[in-house]
Parts: C-alpha cells; sequence; structure tokens
C-alpha cells in the first residue's frame, strides 16, 4: 500500500511538533493529550465472498484522526481516572460512511476506608457495525455505553466481599435482528479469597433483567425481553515470577419469558497465559468459549470458541516487533421448531505482524499488517481479506 501524500505531510507535521515542543508526555503527569492519525487499507472492506457480481469485491482505506486526554488524579484516598478521545473516520471512497466517534472511560475508584471501597464507571464505544455477519453495505453505527457501580469490603485478613450494579446499553443506527438494540441490567455478589503468594480465587453470581428495542419485522418470534443468570469463578495465578495465568469459567443462561425456543445456556470463559521468556521477549496464548444472541429465522444463538497465540520482542530499547494468530469458530446453533437446521459453522484464521518505533517519549511510529480467512459450511459466505496500517502518536 502505498502512503497517500496528506497522510505523509501528516506524520512529518507530528514529527516537527515533537522536535520544537517543549512538553513531554510523562507517565508521573497528571493530565496527558494525545493526537493520533492513522490510515487503514482493507483488501475486502465489506467482506464479499466474490462469487455475487452484484457484491464485488472491493478496498477501502480509512483516515482516522484521534484528538485524546487522559486524566489520572489522586486525592487522598480517592482517585479518579479519565480516557476520552474524538475519532474523526474518513473513507476514501465510501465518503457516505464517514462519521465522528466520542469515545470515553471514566472511573472513581472511592474509598471511605482502606478496608471498604469500590468502584463508579462509565463507558462509551462509538464504532461502525462490522460487515462480517450484517452484510449488505450501509451504513450502521453501534454505540455502546455502561454505567456501573462496585463495592468491596476487606474481611479479616484474606477473604473480600463484592458487590456490585451494572447497566449495559446497545444501540444501533439501524435496526439489526440477529444482535438488535438492548439494555440489560445486572446486580452481583460474590467474594474473593486472596493466598498470601499473591494468587487469588473468587465466585460472583449476576442476575440480570434484559430488554430488546427497535425489533425489525419479518423474523419469527422476535423476544422483547429476558432474563440472564450468571455463575462466574474466576483465578489469578502467579505461577512464578515470569509466569501468570489468569481464568473464568462460569455458566450462562439466558431466558426468555414466553418464547423458550429462544433460549440458550451453557459453560463459558476463557484462560489467559502469559510469559516472559527473557526480559526483551514475552508470549501469550488465550483460550475462549462464549454464547451470545443471534436471533433469526434459522438459528438463536451463536457458540463462539478461539485459540490465540501472540508475541512481544523488545528488538531495543524503543523498538518492539510483534505478532499473533487466532482461529475462531463460529456454531449457530438453536434452530427454531419447524425450520430446518443449517447447520453454518464458520471458521476464521488471522495472522498480524506489527512493528512500534518510539524515537522520543512524546512520539511513537507504527506499522502492521494483518490477514484473515473465513470458510463456511454455508454458500457465499467465505471471504479473504488482507489489511494494512500506518499510524503516528503525538503525546504531550
Amino acid at each position: 500500500m502505498r502512503t497517500p501524500i496528506r497522510a505523509t505531510r501528516a506524520l512529518a507535521a507530528l514529527a516537527v511538533l515533537a522536535a520544537y515542543s517543549p512538553a513531554r508526555a510523562d507517565q508521573f503527569d497528571t493530565l496527558n493529550f494525545r493526537v493520533r492519525h492513522a490510515v487503514l487499507y482493507d483488501s475486502n472492506f465489506f467482506r464479499s465472498s466474490g462469487i455475487n457480481a452484484s457484491n464485488p469485491v472491493r478496498s477501502e482505506t480509512r483516515d482516522m484522526t484521534t484528538l485524546g486526554m487522559e486524566l489520572d488524579k489522586q486525592y487522598s484516598l480517592q482517585r479518579v481516572e479519565l480516557d476520552a478521545s474524538v475519532v474523526a473516520n474518513r473513507f476514501r471512497t465510501s465518503d457516505y460512511l464517514n462519521y465522528n466517534a466520542l469515545n470515553y472511560r471514566a472511573v472513581w475508584h472511592w474509598s471511605l476506608t482502606p478496608r471498604l471501597h469500590g468502584t463508579l464507571r462509565r463507558e462509551q464505544d462509538e464504532a461502525l457495525n462490522s460487515y462480517d455477519y450484517f452484510g449488505g453495505r450501509a451504513r450502521n453505527l453501534r454505540t455502546d455505553q455502561t454505567t456501573a457501580a462496585s463495592m468491596e469490603a476487606v474481611v479479616g485478613r484474606d477473604w473480600r466481599l463484592l458487590g456490585g450494579l451494572e447497566r449495559e446499553t446497545r444501540t444501533n443506527e439501524q435496526p439489526i435482528a440477529e444482535q438488535g438494540d438492548y439494555t440489560l441490567r445486572n446486580v452481583s455478589i460474590g467474594v474473593r479469597y486472596l493466598f498470601p503468594s499473591g494468587s487469588s480465587i473468587s465466585y460472583r453470581l449476576l442476575d440480570g433483567q434484559g430488554t430488546y428495542q427497535n425489533r425489525i419485522p419479518g423474523v419469527t418470534a422476535l423476544p422483547r425481553s429476558f432474563e440472564q443468570l450468571q455463575h462466574e469463578l474466576r483465578f489469578a495465578w502467579a505461577v512464578t515470577g515470569k509466569t501468570t495465568v489468569g481464568a473464568r469459567i462460569a455458566h450462562l443462561s439466558r431466558e426468555h419469558p414466553g418464547l423458550a425456543l429462544r433460549d440458550f445456556s451453557g459453560v463459558v470463559g476463557d484462560i489467559n497465559a502469559q510469559w516472559a521468556a527473557t526480559g526483551k521477549l514475552h508470549f501469550q496464548a488465550l483460550a475462549s468459549r462464549g454464547l451470545s444472541a443471534n436471533q433469526n429465522n434459522t438459528s438463536s444463538y451463536i457458540s463462539n470458541s478461539r485459540l490465540g497465540l501472540s508475541a512481544n520482542w523488545s528488538v531495543r530499547s524503543r523498538t518492539v516487533v510483534y505478532a499473533g494468530f487466532d482461529r475462531t469458530i463460529n456454531d449457530f446453533d438453536g434452530t427454531p421448531p419447524g425450520v430446518v437446521p443449517e447447520n453454518r459453522e464458520d471458521k476464521i484464521h488471522g495472522m498480524r505482524l506489527g512493528l512500534r518505533w518510539t524515537p522520543i517519549d512524546a512520539l511513537s511510529f507504527g506499522a502492521a499488517v494483518q490477514r484473515s480467512r473465513r470458510t463456511s459450511t454455508i454458500s457465499g459466505a467465505d471471504y479473504t481479506n488482507n489489511s494494512a496500517t500506518v499510524d503516528a502518536t503525538f503525546r504531550f
């Protein structure tokens, strides 16, 4: 991919600004700002299989300009964090997709005493829905918001009591049947035990009530509400000074009053292992399984299994090379009664290779390439795409 002239000029401007600016971002600064410009190229942006003449494979190049701020301030026992950014997305060919996103994460780490503390959190993420499964070429922005409160009480030396409230919402610019708009409210209680080694184990019960909004016609038996219950165990194990393992295993159950045909349940979770082979070489392995609603005329939910491997190598003090591979299997289950099962299974393989160079603390450059391929048991769902990204980030 040839770097566009305006992107080259933007990178050059950042370099000049860094060279002459007296301000430098520092990890101990209370307030930092960042400016980032990235150019992303995708050879098959709409995830077309290429077998349908009305939906040919088409590439797309996107410019992303980010203005952001980071605040981290301690006030006695209280701590406030804020990470907010405005992202301008501009598409070279499909300019009708252009949009501006406001993303943020605000957290108040409150503490009444050292033995009674918790968090208040608010998050928002705005992005364009992927074309992997929703098809078409229309613009459909998705907004995810989370508001949550948590509490932890120290009981004795090793035990902690946990509690929390959470409200999660998803809205789409255009209604989607499979994964439409919803609101989920969760109440949680739990307990955690801390081992002298620094490892821990915890249990939580999450009881949720949800509602769907903006349901679209044409799909059989779309529920308006759901009840969700989850029993969750978490482990954090410091195996050695160089190896850590984190794991979550849970049983998730979602029921739809009056529409049991859309119900699903099962074991979900993930395990993450990190190994610092040397001071410069780090490896990570991830395995996960999830369940998510996918309500159409042939399925009710997706069973998702993923395996990922990645490595980071600090070639020099300011240069990092990273690589990764992941394999994902999506099974479309829960066929409604009276419908011939589609038995759809998708396999997605992805590989990536990237480089991050930080010539000075305030300025960094990155470049990455990625290839992904999906094969499916149904016709017309296969695709292959290659992508590349170059970016520059200035912090002050």
